[in-house]
């Protein structure tokens, strides 16, 4: 960068005249004419020696670190010579020293207001103190004077901070158009398009990227968008059947399958798919397959899937499976009505007497059974789940429904056990 063209010569002509009226104010007694005349120039002290660091010129050769004449630590920013500003910027930045880095890039770009980089390191250091607008600004600045990968990115991210993922995507788009073998330019617009809540799109930039990226098969992170789209294809599934439409259902599993077949949620929709359609085979089967690859009984969906396989089993007569299943959600959660409901059924079917009256108690023990405020009281004093995880997205009035319907079965079926000592449906 050329110097300012006053500099070399005014400077000059100032420090002599300086140095001359020094010397009529000492001869005279009066010291305070040199300094009014700096003072009112407008210049330090420094910049015609008398003792101070004297500024070093563009020119000058490096400075050895932690000695010689250049900027001391905390040194202002306007204190650095051009060869060592930007060098200096970039080092605050990869020391994560956001507020030195973003001093230092404004001064850069002052000096040098074509300087893409100076600009885009100045967007960077804002965006990492949460200063999100005016980085979008300096970095749209960069891109006006080059558009390059990392400015792209730099923008998408500061957007994707701020919620505007819709804003992102245009950038992704270019950046993975700027350097299709750049593996976080393809990660990163994935995952924007499932934000977006656009799993088809984001399906298809991954098939993309697998044919032009040879470095994203083998990229963890590419992997794992993978799945993350697979799931958000299995929850339009989800939503798909819940509307009704089982084809356009069955289209997302099987886009969610091409991407991760071994994924817990696709086989869950497959079964419910299958129990709606009346084939009870298909569906434990893949309910099977869901709660192998579930094994915690306590977290969601893997209770869920054990209960409702549960279900499907007792139904089917095959109780002794499902009193299996049931057990395990029981032993995970404790006092939870819809588990206990659905490991007294299964006692039931696998004529297990000891087993379902167990189950059954429980259920008419819990604070339901007293009805009225009870269940809010006790639940202060001992963690009690009325409604089992499978009915939690019904609502409250939902949940109360299924727990007086279960509490209703238990008190029956108590009886009834009671009265003839053996199983009865």
């Amino acid at each position: 960068m050329k110097p300012p063209p006053f500099v070399p010569r005014s400077l000059r002509v100032v420090c002599l005249a300086t140095g001359l009226a020094r010397a009529r104010a000492r001869a005279s007694g009066r010291s305070r004419v040199g300094l009014g005349l700096l003072v009112g120039l407008g210049l330090g002290l420094a910049g015609c020696g008398g003792g101070q660091t004297p500024v070093r010129s563009a020119n000058s050769g490096p400075l050895p670190e932690g000695g010689g004449s250049g900027p001391p630590s905390g040194a202002s920013s306007s204190s650095y010579p051009d060869s060592e500003l930007e060098p200096a910027a970039r080092k605050a930045a990869q020391a994560e020293d956001w507020p030195t880095s973003e001093r230092l890039y404004r001064e850069l770009g002052r000096r040098q207001p074509r300087n893409a980089d100076a600009r885009r390191g100045l967007g960077i250091a804002l965006m990492r103190q949460g200063n999100n607008i005016p980085a979008v600004v300096a970095l749209n600045e960069s891109l006006e004077l080059g558009d390059t990968l990392e400015t792209r990115l730099a923008l998408a991210e500061n957007y994707g901070e701020m919620g505007r993922f819709p804003s992102a995507l245009p950038h992704l788009r270019r950046a993975v158009a700027i350097a299709p073998q750049n593996v976080t330019g393809w990660v990163e617009l994935t995952r924007a398009l499932v934000k977006v809540d656009k799993p088809d799109a984001a399906a298809e930039v991954l098939g993309e990227s697998a044919r032009v990226c040879k470095a994203c098969r083998a990229d963890e992170a590419w992997r794992a968008g993978k799945t993350d789209v697979a799931r958000a294809l299995t929850a339009r599934a989800e939503k798909q059947m819940g509307g009704g439409d089982v084809k356009a259902a069955n289209r997302s599993l099987d886009a969610a399958a091409a991407l991760n077949p071994e994924l817990p949620e696709t086989h869950l929709g497959r079964a419910k798919i299958a129990r709606t359609q009346g084939d009870d085979g298909r569906a434990a089967s893949e309910f099977r397959q869901a709660v192998n690859q579930l094994p915690d009984a306590n977290a969601e969906p893997g209770a869920s899937a054990r209960l409702e396989l549960a279900r499907l089993l007792t139904f089917r007569g095959e109780g002794a499976e499902a009193t299996k299943l049931a057990q395990q959600v029981v032993d995970a959660r404790g006092d939870n009505v819809a588990s206990l409901d659905v490991l007294g059924r299964a006692c039931d079917a696998n004529n297990d007497v000891d087993c379902a009256r167990k189950a059954y108690g429980r259920i008419v023990s819990l604070p339901l059974a007293a009805g009225g405020g009870g269940a809010a009281e006790h639940g202060r004093r001992r963690k009690v789940v009325l409604a089992g995880p499978e009915t939690s997205g019904g609502g409250s009035d939902a949940n109360a429904a299924g727990s007086e319907k279960a509490l209703e079965h238990a008190r029956a079926r108590l009886k009834a056990l009671k009265k003839s000592g053996k199983r009865r449906r």
